[in-house]
């Protein structure tokens, strides 16, 4: 059965006609829809203290008969809630990664030159990502791709190509937070400059739900 998906997501917009399906990004949620099965990827992060109110918009806000959420089981206690209290049926299914995720013992030491090829450095401003990538082009072999959310959809789909393309030069990339979400990449081990990042108003920690959706890219299947 092939399927014909329509795309959209704050910065474009694709119908393909006669298409039954549509792929968005949450906050393009379509809560004014009438449709069979929603799914909600990445649930865990309705746990975000600034972003979360996407996935709980969709979650409660969907008009369907049927949803199914993915994601980290850290945030199951939260949906058990929220389907206990709006009197929804809830089944679980639990399932192991593939690859395991493992936290290294230790870390880069401050010295970019310990970068290796596949490595994806994740850095939450765009002066600092462009500072991480002068340095490790500077200090070292490696030629970096860049990804971060100001990107156009084009251009950040065709950063993702080349580092995904084994035959080409590019074998890091440096990235914001952006990379967590909607692109499928070849990454064997993620590299956070930093745990922190300006909100608006001052710097604070970055919430564990988008460490864990974003380390969770390295090494996944099929990469």
């Amino acid at each position: 059965m092939l399927w014909e998906f329509s795309l959209h997501t704050e910065q474009e917009k694709k119908n393909v006609p006669f298409s039954n399906h549509v792929a968005c990004t949450v906050e393009m949620a379509l809560t004014d829809h009438l449709c069979d099965v929603a799914i909600i990827y990445e649930i865990q992060m309705m746990a975000d203290p600034y972003g979360g109110y996407a996935w709980t918009r969709a979650l409660l806000g969907l008009k369907v008969d049927e949803i199914h959420v993915c994601g980290d089981p850290s945030v199951l206690n939260m949906v058990r809630k929220i389907c206990s209290d709006t009197g929804d049926e809830l089944h679980e299914c639990h399932y192991d990664r593939f690859k395991p995720l493992v936290v290294k013992a230790k870390t880069l030491l401050g010295d970019l030159r310990n970068v290796r090829s596949s490595d994806c450095v994740v850095a939450f401003s765009l002066r600092e990502i462009c500072e991480v990538k002068l340095a490790i082009e500077k200090h070292s072999n490696h030629c970096c791709c860049a990804i971060y959310g100001a990107l156009p959809p084009e251009t950040r789909r065709q950063q993702a190509n080349l580092f995904n393309d084994q035959d080409n030069e590019n074998d890091v990339l440096v990235a914001s937070d952006a990379v967590g979400m909607g692109l499928n990449l070849n990454i064997r081990r993620a590299v956070f400059s930093t745990l922190s990042k300006y909100n608006g108003d001052k710097m604070v920690p970055v919430p564990t739900s988008q460490v864990k959706q974003i380390a969770g890219r390295a090494g996944r299947r099929g990469s």
